[in-house]
């Protein structure tokens, strides 16, 4: 863990202990000595670092490109950002985030949902997520926040009048593949893993909209 995030690390939860409340549940399911695919729901921009508290790692992630200006492409750097050209194929995006997995214990965060939710609700999820970990056989650890909403400006950071809820659900991996994996597989499997962080969410921010899974094909707790 990088002195820089440390130090990030302690002056987040500082404010947060001077101006807001952020009640974190769910330590014990963090894996221990491994790396893994962090998976969040995203509703600010304080998300990226609210998810790295919670876990207590240098979460990797990946940010549009389109924030990474004078100064606020310091503060990405200073938590593991890379830039990401939405909207087309990235191949150096992918293979970074690979590298990453790499790595001994490290996490890669990932909001499947490739935006922050303008309604609050969680929405449909894209398959990046899903096909990292089927790559890397890597672990997946959804994560829930709320409340982190109130946040719309780098400013706050500094003074988080807010309360945020964060939950750690338990660490899952993909399982029983078939060996012909086509675009409904990976969509079937991205809909079990929103699932999962659907289950941790309040009911304000579930979506009604999307049908609940009942029962997991493709996952499985570890």
């Amino acid at each position: 863990m990088g002195k820089l995030f440390k130090i990030c690390d302690l002056g987040l939860r500082f404010t947060f202990f001077l101006f807001g409340e952020l009640r974190i549940i769910g330590f014990e399911n963090i894996p221990k000595n491994k790396s893994f695919i962090t998976v969040s729901n995203h509703l600010s921009i304080i998300d990226p670092a609210l998810c790295a508290s919670a876990v207590g790692k240098e979460s990797k992630f990946l940010a549009k490109k389109e924030l990474f200006r004078f100064p606020f492409n310091i503060f990405l750097k200073f938590y593991g950002a890379f830039p990401l050209n939405r909207g087309k194929i990235n191949l150096a995006a992918i293979n970074w985030a690979k590298d990453q997995l790499n790595s001994q214990d490290n996490s890669l965060l990932i909001f499947p949902e490739g935006t922050r939710s303008k309604n609050l609700k969680l929405q449909k999820g894209f398959n990046g997520a899903a096909l990292i970990a089927i790559d890397t056989e890597s672990i997946i650890l959804p994560i829930s926040i709320s409340g982190s909403e109130k946040c719309t400006h780098f400013l706050q950071f500094l003074f988080p009048k807010m309360s945020v809820n964060i939950k750690i659900g338990e660490p899952f991996m993909i399982n029983s593949l078939p060996l012909v994996k086509d675009k409904k597989l990976y969509e079937n499997i991205t809909g079990e893993i929103m699932q999962r962080i659907s289950n941790l969410l309040p009911e304000k921010y579930k979506n009604g909209d999307i049908e609940d899974i009942k029962q997991f094909k493709h996952t499985r707790n570890i």
